[in-house]
């Protein structure tokens, strides 16, 4: 797994035993980590949200034992998911279309997928082109309008606490109820739900969020 903490984020966050999460300085929040000892055995740990643009130093507890590996096991199965996705068809297999020579290759499309919205050169011509497939069922101004919620919806996330963008990381990632109260430090999953109902009213603070649903 790459090294998150070399990344350049938009936010620094540290966190207490309590769960209250305070901005301050990647300095700070970077910081040499914190020994485990006879009364705290726990490991320092980070939460990182590369999409979201910040990182949290975690508070030394088992909950957030808990979230740190959370966080990793999703960072590793998306970083599976985009090797998987891009890496190379003839990598490792005898075939007279590939010599293996990695570092020198200039094959064109040859990975697992085509990015469409990329140029794509013939190796014929010097000419580039845009691959843009016709789909006369396409609905342009639904495509538009999801679009626009998308957009509402990453504007609203932005604005929300740490804990509430774990919880919504949760929820979309359909975690058990059970699993989620564990995670958050709840006590049952009704606080689970209660949290729930809380995050949908934060969410619809945002007008423009409010207004898409109300179309």
């Amino acid at each position: 797994m790459k090294n998150f903490k070399k990344i350049r984020y938009q936010k620094y966050y540290v966190t207490d035993e309590n769960g209250k999460h305070t901005q301050v300085s990647r300095e700070v929040c970077l910081a040499q980590p914190e020994s485990p000892t006879k009364d705290n055995p726990y490991k320092q740990r980070w939460y990182y949200d590369i999409e979201a643009g910040y990182i949290v130093r975690l508070a030394r507890t088992k909950a957030n034992e808990d979230i740190h590996r959370f966080n990793g096991t999703s960072i590793k199965k998306e970083e599976r998911y985009r090797d998987n996705k891009f890496s190379c068809i003839w990598k490792g297999k005898k075939t007279a279309k590939c010599d293996q020579d990695c570092n020198r290759c200039n094959r064109k499309n040859t990975s697992r997928t085509v990015e469409l919205d990329k140029t794509w050169t013939n190796d014929d011509s010097d000419t580039n082109s845009l691959f843009t497939p016709t789909d006369e069922t396409q609905n342009i101004l639904e495509d538009l309008e999801d679009k626009e919620l998308m957009t509402a919806i990453l504007q609203a996330y932005g604005q929300l606490p740490f804990e509430d963008k774990l919880l919504f990381n949760c929820l979309i990632e359909k975690k058990a109820k059970k699993d989620i109260a564990h995670l958050l430090g709840l006590k049952s999953v009704d606080g689970v739900r209660y949290r729930e109902l809380e995050l949908r009213k934060k969410l619809l603070k945002n007008k423009d969020l409010k207004n898409i649903l109300r179309k």
